[in-house]
């Protein structure tokens, strides 16, 4: 597995909560409709995992 890489981001309390949106609401079907492959759906679903508690994390998580 690779070296998990750590990112910097900064973003008003607007985005960082319209973020959370998107990401509580995408789902796996999300991630396949704009992926080239199943493989790449299934990272992209992982990193939106990885971005969700990260921004709850932060204390953006919405219900």
């Amino acid at each position: 597995m690779p070296e998990p890489m750590n990112l910097t981001l900064s973003l008003s309390s607007d985005e960082a909560w319209a973020l959370a949106q998107f990401v509580k609401r995408a789902d796996r079907e999300t991630a396949r409709r704009h992926a080239g492959d199943a493989q790449e759906a299934d990272l992209i679903f992982e990193a939106w995992i990885a971005l969700r508690a990260a921004l709850a994390e932060a204390g953006v998580a919405p219900r």
